[in-house]
């Protein structure tokens, strides 16, 4: 195979339920469907096979909840990678709401190398205002147990929080609740998926650009260094220092590189697309995964965005951005090809990411890195 072929990596998604009732959670329709476990072996086997064997194939597990599928799942997933290829020739990474956490899980990711993250939007009042059980009862302090059970085991889980109207104006507790416990962190905003995240959760571009102008001061200008990865302060750096970007949100083709598979089997670009049937290139079940590849409904997704859209052709920072999420344009837009909903955002951010840098670093011209 060409040595320049991007790997694919796969993101799973075993079941579409969860145990929390989120109230941004982009999938809107959940139901009780698993994925069967051969339909997951198919896809990485596949996988293995496109890929190039020198390097690891990476499957990220999402949902709604994964952890529903079952330790059982997941023991048989990874006793059958490992059989098959041999450690680390698959790594699996489970991204999980925390609840479900016990030892069981703790000892099935140390044993196998699973590395995972934990939804967690920060201390207690902002998370609980909308990351609730069915019952209503806030999740907070069982996950952040959780959390630290996992740490005594010297497992370490990064966090992945989401932004919404309850973060802004806590920007310094947000901050300092993840610098505090020592707990490495990233952090979105609320993509509008239905007319209530839009009317009552969002966030406006220059409220996302404030907010993560001062997370990436207070993690540039930590007094003591605590936390080595905060995203995305961390990736519009490197957009900075080297001219591009290797995260999904600024990559000039994320499509390239990912496919998302549902529990029913359909094949898209990434789990923000799976609950759009019409914008899948076809079905694991009925297909190998390289003729879904090569489908002709996968082909406008491989454009390299920042090239389609004359917005960004003048833009100083389009090497570093390269358009932004294909997802965030289509949920503004309905169309894949136009700038991300927060690209002003972007070029705020960019603007003072940079100032920071020239003042930290002498040696960068007043120009960002070329490629």
């Amino acid at each position: 195979m060409s040595m320049t072929r991007p790997n694919i990596e796969l993101i799973l998604m075993p079941s579409m339920t969860c145990n929390m009732t989120c109230s941004y959670c982009y999938v809107l329709e959940k139901h009780a469907a698993k994925m069967d476990i051969d339909i997951a072996k198919k896809a990485i086997d596949q996988a293995v096979s496109y890929n190039n064997a020198a390097i690891p194939t990476k499957v990220y597990w999402h949902g709604a909840e994964p952890l529903l599928a079952g330790i059982d799942f997941y023991t048989d997933i990874c006793e059958w990678t490992r059989a098959r290829y041999g450690i680390d020739a698959v790594q699996h990474h489970i991204q999980t709401n925390g609840t479900l956490l016990n030892e069981e899980w703790f000892d099935l990711f140390i044993q196998e190398h699973i590395t995972t993250g934990v939804s967690l939007d920060g201390p207690r009042e902002i998370h609980d205002a909308n990351r609730r059980m069915r019952s209503g009862k806030g999740t907070f302090d069982l996950i952040f147990e959780n959390i630290m059970l996992a740490r005594k085991k010297k497992l370490f889980f990064d966090v992945l929080a989401v932004i919404t109207r309850a973060t802004l104006g806590h920007e310094d507790d947000f901050f300092d609740f993840f610098y505090d416990n020592r707990i490495d962190f990233g952090f979105e905003p609320i993509v509008p998926e239905d007319q209530f995240m839009a009317s009552d959760l969002a966030i406006e571009p220059h409220e996302f650009a404030e907010f993560t102008i001062r997370i990436f001061d207070k993690w540039f200008d930590q007094p003591e260094r605590r936390l080595r990865l905060v995203t995305p302060p961390y990736h519009f750096l490197m957009g900075i220092l080297q001219g591009r970007n290797t995260t999904c949100h600024f990559s000039s083709c994320c499509a390239n590189h990912y496919i998302a598979i549902s529990p029913n089997g359909d094949a898209h670009s990434c789990i923000m697309f799976a609950r759009h049937p019409n914008l899948s290139f076809g079905n694991i079940r009925q297909q190998c995964l390289a003729d879904i590849l090569a489908a002709s409904s996968r082909k406008r997704f491989l454009w390299e965005r920042a090239s389609q859209i004359p917005k960004c052709q003048s833009c100083k920072w389009l090497e570093a951005c390269q358009g932004g999420c294909p997802h965030r344009a289509f949920v503004r837009d309905g169309n894949v090809l136009q700038p991300d909903m927060f690209c002003e955002a972007y070029k705020t951010i960019f603007d003072h990411v940079f100032e920071r840098a020239c003042k930290t670093l002498p040696t960068l011209d007043k120009q960002p890195v070329p490629l």
